[in-house]
């Protein structure tokens, strides 16, 4: 399987991370002052909005900062996510797709 990582730096978004700070594109998150986001109090809120509207470099440092047992937990709660959101993720995490909500907004 191809690793689509391979196709970022991902050596400078380590070192976003290590700085500390918000370190998710801020766009993700025009509704709410950046300030005011706690990557752990606030974890499920920003897997939701990073799996269905963020880059490849969103979703790798998601991938560093969370485990993949929370990221599907979160998941498997959401009440967010579109079909081809479910369909990515179903895919990637190795997740029933009738274990993952799809919104009735985009049904």
């Amino acid at each position: 399987m191809f690793n689509y990582f391979q196709l970022i730096d991902t050596k400078s978004l380590q070192e976003k991370i290590s700085k500390g700070g918000f370190p998710f594109s801020k766009y993700l998150f025009w509704d709410a002052p950046i300030e005011n986001i706690d990557i752990e109090k606030n974890k499920k809120y920003i897997i939701e909005r990073v799996v269905t509207r963020g880059f490849l470099e969103d979703f790798y440092i998601l991938t560093q900062l969370y485990s993949r047992d929370q990221i599907v937990e979160s998941l498997k709660r959401s009440r967010e996510l579109d079909p081809k959101t479910v369909n990515f993720c179903s895919l990637y995490f190795h997740v029933p797709k009738s274990d993952l909500n799809v919104s009735l907004f985009h049904r």
